[in-house]
């Protein structure tokens, strides 16, 4: 008992060495003998190792949280199902042993209806397989909403991916019930995301301008819903066009900087001679010649840029190191103008939603005392505590903030 209470209140060996401590114990037992820390400390590491071999003779953890489902929010289904699937075995065992849990089941709910379950093993095998599926969703969620690198050019391709994936899954007749399950989704799908002509040119452009992609991503998903080549072409024609117009919007905005700047040098060096103006209407016609013949360089100079970049080789996608803004960087001089529409581009979030920490540690934080000890005593003293204040936690309620911390 006085390990238990050594490991559980988180104190330090030394504390039972207290005279507080000592006086309290004679006082209740006057023969009882206090141990020293070296004892406590070897107790406490055997104690460890008994509720270690405990787990692993069971292959269970006495305390699991197992998400409960909330009907606003589909990823908490999703982490319920994972969970629960992890611990099969559990509930199919509870099903035939624990009578509290098989008669939770015999009773009404609220609506007086009587309550479903426990789950059979068509039930575990439903939930594996939408498990399978909603992962495509969940993993799409989370690569989305980073916050550290750039996530616009994810956008088109997450879509498609997921489109595709509904699509399957509607097709396959060997599963009626996630069949009926894509079917609804398509339909919502397509309210929001089935016309492309209707999305936002920023999604294009940002899959576009990543140099693994480029106009190819747009090509192979029109092909695969069924587009012909003519579609195909007219699509591309079109987001290409998308990218010229603003890759003229920057070349103007580079353009008007460029002559700030040389502007801001002249009346520094105290230049700027005007230009005559004898003559009137004589130099109109050359004027405009020269205008039009400037006009049509600097059409061909936006063909040899955009399409130097769509025609170059694409990246490799196997390269795990690529990184999409060093790439940029380092092909700034390559693509003078390209890349600043790339900037602008890449600096869009493809979600507003801030995302909150997936993981947290809570209040495993060790103290000055636990700092100092050897690893393995670390291990000892934060598991078996944690194990023996599961011996506390009710199935029955639920789990206080503390609990969840566990």
């Amino acid at each position: 008992k006085l390990t238990r209470y050594v490991v559980i209140d988180e104190v330090s060996f030394r504390a039972v060495k207290g005279n507080g401590f000592v006086a309290l114990l004679h006082e209740l037992q006057p023969r009882f003998r206090i141990l020293d820390r070296k004892k406590i400390a070897g107790l406490v590491y055997d104690l460890f190792l008994v509720e270690k071999a405990k787990i692993e003779t069971s292959q269970v953890l006495y305390h699991v949280n197992v998400p409960m489902d909330v009907k606003t929010r589909w990823n908490a289904t999703y982490k319920m199902l994972e969970v629960s699937l992890k611990y099969r075995r559990v509930f199919e065992r509870m099903a035939e042993e624990w009578f509290p849990f098989i008669n939770y089941f015999h009773e009404e709910d609220e609506k007086g209806k009587k309550r479903l379950g426990p789950p059979v093993s068509d039930d575990w095998d439903n939930a594996k397989a939408f498990v399978h599926f909603m992962k495509n969703f969940y993993d799409a969620t989370l690569e989305i909403s980073a916050s550290k690198s750039p996530t616009s050019q994810l956008i088109y391709q997450s879509l498609i991916a997921l489109q595709l994936e509904i699509e399957r899954k509607r097709l396959d007749d060997s599963d009626p019930t996630l069949k009926k399950v894509s079917h609804a989704m398509k339909l919502k799908f397509d309210k929001y995301w089935g016309n492309w002509d209707n999305m936002n040119p920023s999604i294009f452009i940002a899959n576009v301008l990543d140099p693994r992609n480029k106009l190819q991503m747009i090509k192979v998903s029109i092909k695969k819903f069924g587009g012909t080549a003519t579609r195909i072409q007219e699509f591309v024609n079109k987001v290409k066009l998308e990218l010229v117009n603003l890759w003229m919007e920057h070349k103007g905005l580079s353009h008007m900087l460029n002559i700030e700047s040389q502007s801001m040098q002249l009346e520094r060096d105290g230049g700027g001679g005007g230009t005559s103006s004898a003559g009137g209407g004589l130099y109109d016609k050359l004027f405009d010649d020269v205008d039009a013949q400037n006009e049509e360089e600097q059409l061909l100079e936006i063909s040899n840029e955009v399409d130097k970049y769509l025609a170059d080789e694409i990246e490799n996608r196997s390269n795990q190191y690529f990184n999409l803004l060093e790439w940029w960087k380092g092909n700034e001089n390559r693509y003078p103008i390209i890349s600043i529409t790339a900037k602008d581009i890449f600096a869009i979030p493809s979600s507003t939603v801030a995302r909150k920490a997936v993981f947290s540690l809570g209040k495993r934080v060790l103290d000055p005392f636990r700092s100092c000890l050897s690893p393995k005593m670390i291990e000892a003293l934060v598991c078996t505590s944690d194990w023996l204040r599961a011996e506390d936690f009710s199935f029955w309620k639920d789990p206080t903030d503390d609990d969840l911390e566990l």
